[in-house]
């Protein structure tokens, strides 16, 4: 049965601070913007534009949660969104098998990325802000620094991906709840979401109770090559062409949303509905500014700002809660396959009870 105890702690600004912002943004823009603002279609506004940015945070979450850092999602929702426009002009392939063929476009650039930060050992940063580079240049050299588009690029056949809708709602917002919901599951109630926290982590406790460290960290960040790209591509068809760096600014946005996340729900551990929660926390305050009229250098303000303050109060209110609980690692040495345990070695705290989480 669940206690007051429990119903007041899932409740608290610590735990679910960025939805308590979300709320007061919308409320102080609902009086400054009446006629505007409080309508069905700010809903929908707000989730189609900030779709694209969804799924760039959702591209980053699994590499940080395995302790690694991808900066290259940016370059390869570039490169990936110019390959789709660049294939639909010059062949005569269905659409379907285009778009397959651009997801494995971007499950290369993760596999790129994997073979540096796992086989080379470079760092995840430094590795992927290679990459990084190396994206835009393709991007810049398949498009011949032009946007591209045609009749087929803007054409039905292909812009529907991202402009079907349901109720007039566009399916990219139901695609990032679809990916939303599985990354949760995937994250929380499976043994490879445990084995990815226990990576991010403490990597070598992990290796000591039997996980596959280096495969973990490949796959995390194949993965988020793979949905980077799958960002470009409705990138493509929402703006029936295709730019050279077109995903640039979606980077840093990912970022932010991805660390305020961190911070809602299961403090101190990267998560899929935090994450959503603080894209569109932060899409609200920027889309209510833009409907103002303030300058457009504004917004850019108010997210660095938003991002700042909801930390910050999660981390004044989270310092002054007593710790007086410890709990089991995110993985057991005793229930990984083939594990050993090492004699003196003590069981690392979850990363819940921890003030941070180590990012490599």
């Amino acid at each position: 049965m669940v206690s007051r105890r429990d119903i007041t702690a899932a409740l608290s600004f610590g735990n679910i601070g960025a939805i308590y912002v979300w709320l007061l943004i919308i409320v102080i823009f609902s009086y400054w913007l009446p006629d505007v603002f409080p309508a069905v279609e700010t809903i929908r506004a707000i989730g189609r534009n900030y779709a694209t940015a969804g799924l760039a945070a959702l591209a980053i979450l699994l590499p940080m949660a395995s302790g690694a850092f991808d900066a290259s999602v940016g370059g390869t929702m570039s490169l990936t969104s110019v390959v789709c426009a660049y294939l639909l002009i010059n062949t005569g392939l269905p659409v379907w098998v285009i778009v397959l063929m651009t997801l494995c476009v971007g499950a290369a650039v993760g596999l790129f990325n994997a073979f540096a930060v796992v086989s080379l050992r470079i760092p995840s940063l430094i590795a992927t802000l290679a990459t990084w580079l190396i994206a835009n240049s393709l991007s810049v050299a398949v498009s011949g620094n032009r946007t591209i588009s045609s009749e087929r690029v803007s054409g039905d056949s292909f812009t529907q991906i991202a402009r079907l809708n349901w109720n007039r709602f566009p399916a990219p917002i139901f695609y990032v709840i679809a990916i939303t919901i599985i990354l949760g599951i995937v994250m929380s109630h499976t043994t490879g979401g445990r084995y990815l926290y226990a990576v991010g982590y403490n990597p070598q406790v992990a290796r000591l109770a039997g996980v596959r460290v280096k495969r973990v960290q490949a796959v995390s960040l194949i993965a988020a090559g793979v949905l980077a790209a799958f960002a470009g591509i409705i990138l493509t068809a929402r703006l029936s062409s295709a730019t050279p760096r077109s995903g640039d600014p979606y980077l840093l946005p990912a970022f932010a949303a991805a660390f305020l996340g961190a911070t809602q729900f299961k403090a101190k551990r990267f998560n899929a509905a935090g994450t959503m929660i603080a894209v569109y926390m932060l899409g609200t305050g920027q889309y209510g500014l833009l409907l103002a009229g303030v300058p457009t250098w504004i917004p850019n303000i108010f997210q660095g700002t938003a991002l700042i303050a909801a930390i910050g109060l999660t981390q004044l209110q989270d310092q002054s809660r007593p710790r007086i609980r410890k709990s089991r690692s995110p993985i057991d040495p005793s229930e990984a396959p083939g594990a050993v345990a090492a004699q003196g070695e003590s069981t690392p705290t979850d990363p819940l009870d921890v003030e941070t989480v180590p990012l490599k």
